[in-house]
């Protein structure tokens, strides 16, 4: 799921990464690692998660949390809203018939100018 991380520093920049594993303790967490020893918050919805990497291995690093964390309330919180994920082409079109997604892509209809002479 979801979740930002930050520095738990007031002007650090959040960065989206994924709860992996979490239980009322820590969470494995897939993402770039600060470093072990680094103290990060951990943010999904209204619930705030402070503590610090314990552990890190390629793309995933381990933290343990500073109290114990209700994990329902994680798990049901909402995930962050962010403008860096990439919007895909198939989401914008979802909405369109066959006939009108034909006609996005130029298969049933053409546009442009035709010469006077041309193509008789």
């Amino acid at each position: 799921m979801d979740a930002h991380l930050n520095l738990g520093e007031p002007l650090s920049a959040a960065q989206l990464v994924r709860i992996r594993d979490i239980s009322e303790g820590g969470a494995r967490i897939q993402g770039k690692s600060p470093g072990v020893g680094v103290r990060i918050v951990i943010t999904r919805g209204a619930t705030q998660m402070p503590g610090r990497v314990v552990w890190t291995a390629d793309r995933h690093f381990g933290m343990e949390f500073d109290e114990p964390v209700d994990v329902d309330a994680v798990l049901k919180a909402a995930p962050p809203k962010s403008p860096d994920r990439p919007v895909y082409a198939a989401a914008l079109t979802s909405g369109l018939t066959h006939f009108r997604r034909e006609a996005a892509r130029g298969r049933t209809a053409s546009f442009g100018q035709r010469l006077a002479g041309a193509g008789r």
